[in-house]
């Protein structure tokens, strides 16, 4: 019998980090938390200018959206 092919990176793209669950699966509460934990961890940034929550790059970013440079920021 043929073995499966691993996921692929665009499957893992799907992925929660911090769960491992699919991202349509989250419910809004699931997701929140999740976002908060990805937060809190370092993984993701939170822009206290205008909302946006994105992958952390380095210890200040430039938010794409409002474009406010921000440190960083985990609550």
């Amino acid at each position: 019998m043929p073995h499966k092919a691993s996921q692929s990176l665009t499957d893992l793209d799907d992925l929660c980090p911090m769960c491992g669950r699919a991202n349509e699966k989250h419910s809004s509460e699931e997701q929140s938390r999740c976002s908060k934990k990805a937060i809190e961890l370092g993984i993701m940034r939170y822009c206290e200018f205008c909302g946006l929550t994105k992958p952390a790059k380095g210890m200040h970013d430039r938010c794409s959206k409002c474009d406010e440079k921000y440190p960083f920021s985990n609550h």
